[in-house]
């Protein structure tokens, strides 16, 4: 049996290039959930689980679902949440958005693994952080608490799909763009942008 730190540092290594698919916009990258799992499968085998934890958390009153997961690596634990829209309140809608929001859960916990932090790092605010010169892992991603009940610590932000902040134009967070809906907010603004006057809702997640 393989020790965790073997594991670790084998599901750190770079992927294949090609690998990271890139938004339109070439300012936005991902890595498939499919290919966290193949190197899991291929590295780990028998030594790592993935579970849901509690109940999906549906909002159809602003039409998204939250799913939050942790993935076990032989003794270590790392949880993730995941956020997706719900397009209509229709049973495939739902289903959709249900399995969205699942395997952005499980891509969240593959990345307080480290898994893919080299490939994504130029998409990433930190990319230039001098110490991705010194070694293969990038410097951990720190964002202040938006909304109550979100941990940086164990959970890590989501890129969102498409909008940018309107005065800074940075690219919205899944958590940023959560804010917004849940206080009802139409306008694209970052965290330090968002006019804390709208601010009313910080219902735990």
């Amino acid at each position: 049996m393989k020790t965790y730190a073997e594991i670790a540092e084998q599901l750190r290594m770079p992927f294949p290039p090609g690998t990271v698919k890139v938004s339109n916009d070439g300012k936005r990258g991902h890595i498939p959930v499919q290919v966290y799992m193949s190197r899991l499968e291929e590295v780990a085998e028998s030594q790592w689980h993935w579970r849901i934890i509690g109940d999906p958390v549906f909002n159809f009153e602003k039409y998204f679902v939250v799913v939050k997961g942790e993935i076990t690596l032989v003794d270590a634990i790392r949880q993730g949440i995941g956020i997706a829209k719900i397009t209509k309140n229709e049973t495939t809608s739902i289903k959709n958005a249900l399995m969205t929001a699942e395997s952005e859960a499980f891509r969240d916990a593959c990345d307080k693994f480290k898994m893919g932090w080299y490939d994504l790092a130029q998409y990433r605010d930190w990319s230039s952080n001098p110490g991705i010169m010194q070694s293969n892992d990038v410097p951990p991603f720190t964002e202040s608490i938006v909304i109550e009940g979100f941990d940086p610590n164990v959970h890590s932000v989501m890129p969102s799909e498409g909008r940018s902040c309107i005065k800074c134009k940075k690219p919205l967070s899944q958590n940023e763009e959560l804010l917004l809906s849940i206080n009802g907010i139409k306008f694209a603004y970052c965290k330090e942008h968002v006019p804390q006057q709208l601010v009313k809702n910080r219902t735990e997640i």
